[in-house]
């Protein structure tokens, strides 16, 4: 914590004049989420009093309840199979790397058998280097795209 300081004032940012921006921001955005709750909430009593005198008075809370809770739902749905989509990206990367590294292994634990054969020595190694060339050369030819960077 006592680097921050120094490293903030080599960097040219004054660490005052940084905290009064950022509390006057968040004062600013707390001033706005309040007044956009005090807004949702006269909006609801406006649709409720429209509700109640078009459906009745007991119907009426009923169906702003059951539309909240389909719009929770909802939500709650999108996050989770963003999340799942997450998880499985993560472990399609880990497959990708364990793979790797089980192929590493097994080419590290090779060399010395391929070093032993002259044959090998003569044929293998330079088969082995154009195909691993090859590979890496298909693989930096692709495009990298990943959905969730736009």
């Amino acid at each position: 914590m006592h680097l921050l300081l120094p490293l903030a004032s080599l960097l040219g940012l004054e660490v005052d004049d940084l905290l009064a921006r950022l509390r006057r921001d968040l004062i600013a955005w707390a001033a706005i989420a309040l007044l956009m709750l005090v807004a949702l909430a006269f909006i609801l009593v406006a649709g409720h009093n429209a509700l109640a005198e078009w459906i009745g008075p007991v119907l009426a809370p009923l169906l702003i309840a059951g539309g909240s809770l389909v719009f929770a739902l909802t939500i709650f749905l999108v996050v989770q199979g963003r999340r799942a989509a997450a998880q499985r990206r993560a472990a399609s990367r880990r497959h990708s790397t364990e793979r790797t590294a089980v192929v590493t292994t097994a080419a590290i634990s090779a060399v010395p058998m391929v070093l032993k054969s002259p044959l090998l020595r003569k044929i293998g190694i330079p088969v082995g280097g154009a195909l691993a060339a090859a590979y890496l050369f298909s693989r930096a030819t692709r495009p990298r795209h990943d959905p969730d960077e736009t």
